[in-house]
């Protein structure tokens, strides 16, 4: 797939470069999926390479955060995530979706985290090892697998390798972004994930803080 290098550690690619996921995800040995819906995932070729990783054992940790939209919203988000179909074919979507992920969890209970989120996704994101790939949902008769696409090389914009991880694990301390432009713009991803993960949007600010 074609693709755009902006900068040493950035690159773009109208749309999921598949080739481009498959391979970091053959390495990669800390895994964050954080995507409304996994159906496209749950039979090929990624689906064929997670459940080898996870039954070989050298996928240490994969994280899957996975979509119960709330109503108010639900009906709205459904038709950004696949515009043209009818609310039953989406929530058949979300079904496969859902067993995906339920299967994945069975099949390795101590590697795979699965969690729930219940607010409103921004974007879908992926943490690969050191390297964050990140889409965008809109109002478009295209899905976001074939919008934008953002790979960063964390480590290639002046992260330590594992810091990306340590980060959706531990949260991240204002003094580790140093004050640098790139390294805030990518803690907003990290957070999106960190707080889906553990549904921080749904909690006061009291429960937050004692969180």
């Amino acid at each position: 797939m074609e693709s755009l290098n902006m900068i040493a550690g950035v690159t773009l690619t109208p749309g999921l470069d598949t080739e481009r996921l498959l391979t970091l995800l053959q390495s990669a040995e800390d895994i964050v999926m954080h995507a409304a819906l996994y159906s496209n995932f749950a039979s090929g070729a990624v689906d064929e390479l997670l459940r080898d990783r996870l039954l070989g054992g050298d996928l240490k940790h994969l994280t899957l955060i996975k979509l119960e939209a709330q109503s108010q919203w639900r009906d709205e988000f459904s038709r950004i995530l696949r515009p043209g179909l009818y609310s039953e074919q989406v929530d058949e979507l979300f079904r496969q979706s859902r067993q995906w992920c339920s299967e994945l969890k069975l099949l390795s209970p101590t590697a795979v985290d699965l969690h729930t989120c219940q607010a409103l996704p921004l974007q879908p994101v992926m943490l690969i090892g050191d390297t964050l790939l990140a889409g965008q949902y809109a109002h478009s008769r295209h899905t976001s697998a074939e919008g934008l696409w953002l790979e960063l090389d964390t480590v290639a914009l002046g992260l330590k390798p594992g810091t990306l991880q340590l980060w959706f694990k531990s949260g991240i301390a204002p003094e580790e972004l140093d004050a640098s432009p790139w390294l805030i713009a990518v803690s907003r991803y990290l957070e999106e994930c960190r707080q889906a993960a553990h549904d921080i949007w749904m909690l006061t600010p009291d429960r937050e803080q004692a969180s």
